[in-house]
């Protein structure tokens, strides 16, 4: 059959328009984050239909840290006027080191100057009361001269606090006087009390602290409010600071953060920070207030769609993914279903069409948090110390501002994006067909699957494969494998859940775990990886031959998949008898998949604070169980925070009770192994 040679011409693409979009991942064809690889795409017409391959793109910076911008003068407005010194003010005056007095009666006070130091006011009166009313004069004028600098002072730094942000300032100072104004009746006092403060008293603020004076903390406007919204929306107290336990949890924001610090770290590294200060010295807020700018959307899209892909490949790569497996892949507005993943294991352009879903779920997720953040400001905003503070209130929009634009900004990326793959390039593709059509070519002998079907319900062109007993059919499944970078900086892409057997059961398997008295196993030299394979081995045991355990047949080291040299995983049958190296490739290929779980579970850094011998035993755990569980998750970070790591032995050690005992050998020897025993 003569086939059409336009069908093994490697795809068109228009380069120029497209590099608009992707000119970050073209500067290096290398990159781990190039996901639109152009030469593997089957289906021209879908690629550009869907916009291309990512759907955002690439960040303009990788960076978590970008730096604080420290404020000058003018957060310091209107706290120096209470320097100026009456006495030396007039002092300069009559000995003329300031213009003014000395003009008039140079002489008279250069002979005079004497005489005011060593004479009462009185003797001088009486002695020379032309001398006594000349100095009078002086003294008035200085005052008079005192005054009128110290009020245009305060007048500049009213202006100034209408440019800048010194209202804080002034802020503090009015609430210092109110306080001293309570005790004290004389108004001059009062105002020179304030005056001496310079704005070190602090601000009030949320939940009745002082903030941003000396040897307070600074008013952190973004975090402070967020973090009060998110205790209000959770029925707390607007200061708490602890975790939210699953059974107190009955809404999405606790869902996503478990704790405050949470949510702020995450917002506060989006959007940027503001830190503001009362006063000028250096023990003021405990160092300088300043503003820190945020890296923006992108980067936590880009980090989230490189953990959605390695989700998304492992579900392609099971037999029947459980809700819990779509659950975790899904985000509130697209919804992931089994018979979509089906569909997508089916299509020729699986890799293109999962990095585009990838970026998809991701972009949802992301955007979500951001919405959820927005609330939680919302919120925070009707505190009562907040809401009575116009100058926070006009701040803090100006922050919703920011949130809304940054939600904007990543529709209208999306959108250029699809515009500019889709215009063209679609109606190149539409030509093409065009041509082909108007040649003849266009219509090639296809496989007629419909035919085939009904041959087949007639018993027509029947072969001994099509009518093999389903019973010993095993029908190999390629490995799905999706272009996933081995390394982003500090953007962790671990897998969030298990690849095991579909029924992920937690009762665990394998003909090596027992109860009852145990020996220790020692240590296994090699990386994390290599030492959670030795004690995969030791617990699993090798089988060859295909046995029931639980809801599967399995074989080799207790897994009910073998993988073969060319990478195709075939699923494990009733009488089926393996070699070592398939066994061995499998147990290769989950154990890293484990890893990943359990790294992804107890979080990645914690991860990267424990030892390799710990990290082993946790991969072990997790290929046990399906997954880490709470209390594990919990035990490994307060090892990490404390380091003490019997902590988390101790925690997996009273694990061995579950399930009649049934694994109370192999959890005491992960504990001893974690130990070093």
């Amino acid at each position: 059959m003569k086939h059409n040679h336009f069908t093994h011409m490697k795809p068109l693409f228009i380069a120029v328009s497209f590099a608009l979009m992707t000119n970050a991942q073209a500067a290096n064809s290398k990159s781990a984050f190039d996901f639109n690889k152009a030469d593997s795409i089957l289906s021209d017409r879908i690629y550009y239909q869907i916009g291309g391959g990512a759907g955002y793109m690439a960040p303009p910076t990788r960076s978590n840290n970008l730096g604080i911008a420290e404020f000058g003068i003018g957060w310091k407005a209107n706290l120096t006027c209470g320097n100026f010194d009456i006495k030396t003010t007039v002092k300069n005056q009559l000995n003329g080191l300031t213009e003014g007095f000395k003009d008039l009666y140079s002489n008279v006070i250069e002979s005079a100057t004497g005489a005011v130091a060593s004479l009462p006011a009185m003797i001088i009166q009486r002695a020379n009361p032309q001398l006594y009313d000349t100095l009078t004069n002086g003294l008035y004028q200085g005052k008079l001269d005192f005054n009128q600098f110290k009020t245009s002072c305060e007048e500049m730094s009213a202006k100034l606090a209408d440019t800048t942000f010194g209202k804080w300032g002034q802020m503090a100072d009015l609430e210092h006087l109110q306080e001293v104004a309570k005790s004290e009746v004389d108004a001059n006092k009062a105002k020179k009390s304030t005056e001496e403060n310079q704005g070190r008293a602090g601000k009030l603020w949320i939940g009745g602290q002082k903030r941003g004076g000396e040897k307070q903390e600074p008013i952190n406007l973004v975090e402070d409010v967020a973090k009060a919204g998110y205790n209000m929306l959770n029925k707390r107290r607007p200061l708490e600071n602890g975790r939210i336990v699953t059974a107190n949890c009955s809404g999405l924001l606790c869902q996503t953060w478990q704790e405050p610090k949470e949510m702020t770290e995450w917002l506060t590294n989006v959007i940027g920070e503001k830190k503001l200060i009362t006063c000028e010295t250096s023990s003021c807020g405990n160092g300088k207030g300043g503003v820190k700018p945020g890296v923006g959307l992108t980067p936590e899209i880009e980090r989230e769609n490189i953990q959605t892909l390695a989700n998304l490949q492992i579900a392609l790569n099971m037999d029947t993914p459980t809700p819990e497996v779509l659950a975790e892949l899904s985000s509130p507005s697209v919804p992931i279903t089994r018979g979509l993943l089906e569909a997508l294991k089916d299509e020729p352009d699986v890799v293109m069409l999962s990095q585009r879903l990838s970026s998809e779920i991701a972009i949802s997720k992301v955007v979500g948090k951001l919405l959820l953040a927005r609330r939680a400001v919302l919120t925070g905003m009707k505190e009562i110390n907040v809401v009575n503070n116009e100058d926070a209130q006009q701040e803090l929009r100006l922050i919703l501002n920011a949130i809304d634009a940054e939600i904007e900004q990543v529709r209208l990326e999306m959108d250029l994006q699809k515009s500019l793959t889709g215009n063209s390039a679609l109606a190149i593709l539409q030509s093409k067909e065009n041509r082909e059509e108007r040649t003849g070519t266009f219509n090639v002998s296809k496989d007629d699957v419909d035919k085939r079907v009904n041959d087949l319900a007639l018993g027509k062109q029947s072969n001994d494969v099509e009518m093999a007993d389903a019973d010993n059919l095993a029908i190999p499944r390629k490995n799905i494998v999706l272009p996933l970078p081995e390394k982003s900086n500090d953007l962790s892409f671990n897998p969030t859940f298990n690849v095991g057997s579909s029924s992920n059961s937690s009762s665990g398997s394998g003909a090596g775990s027992s109860s009852g008295s145990y020996s220790t196993i020692g240590k296994i030299s090699g990386s994390a990886i290599e030492q959670a394979t030795g004690l995969l081995k030791n617990f699993e045991g090798f089988s060859n031959k295909a046995y029931w355990d639980v809801n599967a047949y399995r074989t080799g080291y207790g897994s009910d998949t073998i993988t073969k040299a060319d990478g195709t995983i075939v699923k494990v049958q009733k009488g089926m008898i393996i070699n070592k190296e398939d066994a061995e490739r499998d147990l290769a290929r989950r154990t890293r998949e484990f890893a990943n779980v359990a790294r992804s579970h107890v979080t990645p850094d914690v991860w990267t604070k424990l030892p390799d011998n710990a990290q082993a035993a946790l991969t072990s755990y997790a290929y046990n169980y399906g997954r880490v569980t709470q209390d594990i998750r919990n035990a490994a970070k307060v090892a990490t925070e404390t380091g003490n790591i019997n902590i988390l032995a101790e925690a997996i050690r009273k694990r061995q009770t579950n399930n009649n005992g049934v694994n109370a050998k192999r959890r005491n020897q992960e504990a001893d192994y974690i130990l070093g025993k």
